[in-house]
């Protein structure tokens, strides 16, 4: 009787553990965010809609699961990005949680095996919402400035106080709200601000150096609902395929840069003009990485005409 007592108690103790796991209730640990940011406070951000309350559950708890096993993982929730350590990458969380809800059961009943599969092909090449960083970017100073300053500078190019850094990878992630809210929908998603890149006859036509597919209006709030998932209509959605949608009108996008190939080209920029200060060369080098869509640059889902305006403005250099 006291063993079966026992063996009771300890299933009970042990149930109430994976429990708290799987809500994120454990204190201190890094896949689980930051303050406010932390995945359940507040409204749901438009990865979080890909995902029914269980398979929320289970996805953050394969994220930890797979931390914990030495994979080390951050999650910026609000920010709408995953970082990994070992190799360096920055990768959509909308990318993420889309193919995580695609897998149904599957991924119920095995999430960290789930997340460790998604994350060995999806941040296998670089995509539309992956970017691959270069260890040991910057080992001394350019121009004066170590990695963090550096990355200070770019980010206060980009956009001053809407930015964060990790220096250390290389990785810089720039919040940017659109100022565009009231755009329908269905309207193309690779519409350019006037009298800015893309407009014209040079339209954005490719994030991080792939090609965005195009959604039909009527696509729209169907697109994101993959094979057991709970995708709300209108939800922001990278498809593993590279089709893409909007996010929902107002919700902010993110912005991720890799500081190895600004370096680069600021290092190009630098031998022509030896004379420029570092702000006006980085004023003009990263717009225009940005404005490319090339290798280097990607975003948590495709930029809005609004959010490319916040970060490229009207630049005459950029018509």
């Amino acid at each position: 009787m006291l063993i079966a007592v026992a063996v009771l108690a300890a299933a009970v103790v042990s149930a109430v553990a994976w429990w708290l796991r799987r809500n994120g209730a454990s204190s201190g640990d890094p896949v689980s965010g930051e303050g406010s940011g932390a995945p359940g406070s507040g409204p749901k951000r438009g990865w979080e809609l890909l995902l029914t309350s269980e398979a929320e559950a289970a996805f953050m708890e394969g994220l930890r699961a797979y931390h914990e096993a030495g994979g080390a993982l951050r999650v910026g929730a609000e920010q709408g990005v995953l970082t990994t350590y070992e190799p360096p990458r920055l990768i959509s969380l909308h990318l993420l949680a889309d193919a995580f809800a695609a897998r149904g059961d599957a991924a119920l009943h095995d999430p960290q095996g789930t997340v460790e599969t998604l994350l060995e092909r999806l941040a296998a090449a670089e995509r539309s919402g992956v970017l691959h960083l270069r260890p040991g970017w910057l080992e001394g100073e350019v121009d004066g400035m170590d990695a963090v300053r550096f990355a200070a500078a770019v980010g206060e190019a980009v956009r001053p106080g809407g930015w964060t850094a990790e220096a250390r990878v290389g990785a810089l992630q720039v919040v940017v709200p659109d100022d565009e809210a009231g755009d329908e929908p269905g309207e193309d998603a690779r519409k350019a601000p006037a009298d800015g890149p893309g407009s014209g006859d040079n339209p954005l036509t490719h994030v991080n150096g792939t090609p965005i597919k195009q959604l039909p209006a009527k696509d729209a709030a169907t697109e994101g609902t993959g094979e057991g998932g709970g995708a709300a209509a209108g939800a922001g959605v990278i498809r593993e395929s590279g089709a893409v949608q909007r996010g929902r009108a107002g919700e902010a996008n993110t912005l991720m840069l890799d500081l190895a190939r600004v370096l680069d080209l600021y290092r190009e920029a630098r031998a022509r003009r030896p004379d420029a200060g570092a702000q006006t060369l980085l004023g003009e080098v990263v717009p225009r990485l940005i404005a490319a869509g090339g290798p280097g640059v990607t975003w948590t889902r495709p930029p809005r005409p609004g959010e490319l305006r916040t970060v490229l403005g009207s630049s005459p250099e950029l018509r």
